[in-house]
């Protein structure tokens, strides 16, 4: 690594810290924002989505690392009191490549990439979704909405709507109910729906007035017909290791202990 930027969460602590970062970095490394070899996230997992989003056009060439400021650092490997650490580890320069895998959305909107979620949701009205998987038309959905998630996804929104947690490392994705409606007029799977890479998602209707199509902390306005495809993509985000922090541990330092 001999290039590097800084995504920084707009709050003082993680400005005043970013520039500390940035002061000793510069004595071995050079700063370069537009195509760097490595990325610094300081913040939250929602600094390190928009760090990934910022330099999704590049990911074959960058590697990502985070420094946990904000709320939920399930992404981050270092505390904002380990700084001194990651710069020593990055000094060093012993480290291993972890890639995590990413879902390709097409809709009419475009093609796009999606590190945690895609999800469509209506918040004005029941929204009805046929969803087909492989070609197969699987069920028709009525609720607010569909989440599709990765693997390091399964521990965000979709573990909010009762999915289930996967292992980082897993190339599936995981299609979960938002606010479903069950009752003997309409019957959805009503449980969270695990794939392999093997299979392609797509939802259609006759109508999406009012919804949006969420990707990561983006959102899209969907069309009136549109037809939303979602699949595992041949492309990951590739995050540096310095050191070795458990799958487990990151559950347990984001969710259970106070």
């Amino acid at each position: 690594m001999k290039t590097y930027a800084i995504v920084c969460k707009q709050d003082q602590e993680s400005i005043i810290l970013s520039e500390k970062i940035k002061s000793e970095l510069n004595t071995f490394l050079t700063y370069e924002e537009i195509s760097p070899d490595m990325v610094i996230s300081i913040g939250g997992d929602g600094t390190m989505l928009y760090s990934v989003h910022k330099y999704i056009h590049m990911l074959e060439h960058v590697a990502f690392i985070g420094i946990h400021t904000g709320t939920l650092g399930f992404l981050t490997d270092y505390q904002r009191d380990e700084y001194q650490q990651l710069i020593a580890d990055i000094k060093k320069g012993e480290y291993h490549i972890y890639e995590r895998h990413l879902l390709e959305v097409t809709s009419l909107q475009g093609k796009f990439l999606a590190l945690n979620e895609v999800r469509v949701e209506n918040n004005r009205r029941s929204q009805v979704i046929d969803v087909y998987i492989n070609d197969d038309c699987f069920e028709t959905f009525r609720g607010n909405g569909l989440c599709v998630s990765t693997a390091s996804g399964s521990t965000a929104y979709n573990k909010s709507l009762g999915g289930a947690v996967i292992n980082s490392g897993a190339e599936l994705m995981q299609l979960s109910e938002i606010a479903g409606i069950h009752h003997n007029a309409y019957r959805s799977l009503g449980s969270s729906l695990i794939l392999d890479k093997s299979h392609t998602i797509r939802f259609q209707s006759q109508s999406y007035q009012g919804a949006i199509l969420g990707i990561d902390h983006l959102v899209v306005d969907l069309q009136e017909h549109d037809c939303i495809s979602i699949k595992m993509a041949s492309k990951t985000a590739r995050f540096l290791q310095y050191k070795q922090v458990p799958f487990t541990k990151r559950l347990k330092r984001a969710y259970l202990r106070s």
